[in-house]
């Protein structure tokens, strides 16, 4: 017998893993339920072979897949709040430059996000067309504060991200990312869906689909991946 209570543990536990919210705790318990009277009915196996797999058996309790993709405006204010250390950096080398400017200097670069390039030696390595050398002047904001800012608004967000399916910001604006099938995110695609701030200012091209009335960014459609409004601001787990 508890061979077969382990085996129906491990079961839900692997469906609970692929959902957020509240959702995994009623995964857990139904599912739970279902599978014990199936065992105690000799059709456990019979039973687990009609839910399918794991990601298959928890898409029928994911209650976002049907949601459609939050608004826009929304949107922008969660991405505004997540990536507030980028918004700080890019205003610190704004003042910078201008500074520099009034100073005499030769200008400065205005974008958000900044600019990402790599200095190695006398070469430059840059992720967009004629960026290498524009923070060249500029210290430590964009030699470290840039770096940190940046792992945090592609790397960190996107861990916190898979994890409970909300950033600060979209907790704040009652969103959460969640697969088109409504499941949680694997911890590469919530760092993948950020990697277009490596393009600084280019990265804004991400969004034209979803400003043109699509709802979803390029990256949203690569990653199979959407923003839902949840209900009542649903707390995630």
């Amino acid at each position: 017998m508890s061979d077969v209570r382990q085996t129906i543990d491990d079961y839900t536990d692997k469906v609970a893993r692929h959902l957020v919210g509240a959702e995994r705790d009623k995964a857990r318990a139904e599912l739970g339920d279902h599978l014990a009277e199936a065992a105690e009915a000799g059709e456990l196996s019979e039973a687990l072979e009609r839910l399918g797999t794991p990601a298959e058996a928890a898409a029928s309790f994911a209650e976002l897949r049907n949601a459609k993709p939050a608004r826009t405006d929304i949107r922008f204010i969660a991405v505004l709040i997540d990536n507030l250390p980028l918004v700080g950096i890019s205003i610190a080398l704004f003042v910078q430059g201008l500074i520099r400017t009034i100073e005499g200097g030769s200008g400065f670069t205005v974008s958000f996000p900044p600019a990402t390039y790599f200095r190695f030696g006398e070469g430059c390595v840059a992720f967009t067309p004629l960026r290498c050398g524009a923070y060249d002047d500029s210290g430590l904001v964009y030699t470290l504060g840039f770096p940190i800012a940046l792992a945090w608004s592609i790397i960190g967000l996107g861990l916190i991200e898979a994890r409970t399916g909300m950033t600060p910001g979209k907790r704040l604006m009652k969103l959460r990312v969640v697969t088109e099938n409504g499941l949680r995110i694997h911890p590469i695609t919530g760092i993948v869906r950020r990697l277009c701030l490596l393009l600084g200012p280019f990265a804004w091209v991400d969004w034209v689909p979803a400003v043109w009335g699509d709802r979803r960014r390029i990256l949203d459609r690569l990653t199979e991946t959407k923003v839902v409004p949840v209900a009542g601001g649903e707390k995630s787990q």
